[in-house]
């Protein structure tokens, strides 16, 4: 019997991101929310600092780091503002096959 190739976490990743548009939804929110905590951290915030400078409540932020609520694009751009960053948004093309 021949031995089947081991796929990585990335090949897995992009296999059922193209076959599942819930799951690809639900991991880009997820991304989004690890990079909001990574440059929160950069920045040497804590979420109640963060939530300060971007005019809400740190349980707000929390919300938003833990990936269950996706930001609204003005709360994003208040967030990138206090983090020194800007927003920037592209179209990608989907994968051959995507049921998106």
């Amino acid at each position: 019997m021949a031995a089947r190739k081991r796929k990585t976490v990335g090949q897995y990743i992009v296999e059922r991101r193209v076959r599942d548009a819930e799951f690809a939804e639900e991991f880009d929110k997820l991304q989004l929310a690890r990079k909001m905590k990574e440059l929160r951290e950069k920045a040497g915030l804590s979420q109640a600092q963060l939530a300060a400078r971007v005019g809400t409540q740190a349980p707000g932020i929390a919300r938003l780091e833990s990936g269950r609520f996706a930001p609204r694009l003005d709360v994003l751009h208040r967030i990138a503002a206090a983090l020194g960053k800007r927003v920037r948004i592209g179209f990608d093309s989907l994968p051959a096959g995507s049921k998106r």
